[in-house]
């Protein structure tokens, strides 16, 4: 018979699994530029976890992530929706993956970046 914390872990592990998926280039690709597909935010762990994105190409991240929803090429950055949470009229949460990139076109890093209204 399995004790109490034995039984607390396995609901936990339920739990966060059911949170997570593993990424999927058709259900990340946006759909509506307003909203982003829910499924990037229960693929964002796997993405960021298990997929090389930092030292390749900005064409392969393109080409692995479709269309950013955000580009500024003066800045070297780009940027994919992940939330974007509205009251009534106006947003106010959202959840960003930021890449940047170097001249070169290699990406140099990225972040998750998230604000409150």
């Amino acid at each position: 018979m399995p004790n109490c914390f034995q039984f607390i872990t396995i609901i936990a592990f339920l739990v966060f699994s059911s949170c997570n998926m593993k990424f999927d280039k058709q259900k990340w690709e946006r759909t509506d530029p307003g909203f982003p597909p829910e499924e990037r935010t229960k693929m964002l762990h796997d993405l960021t976890s298990n997929y090389k994105l930092t030292g390749i190409k900005y064409s392969e991240l393109i080409s692995m992530l479709g269309e950013p929803d955000y580009i500024d090429s003066s800045a070297l950055n780009l940027s994919y929706k992940i939330i974007l949470h509205y009251d009534m009229i106006d947003p106010d949460y959202g959840e960003y993956l930021n890449f940047y990139y170097g001249k070169d076109s290699i990406v140099k890093f990225f972040e998750i970046h998230d604000w409150k209204k």
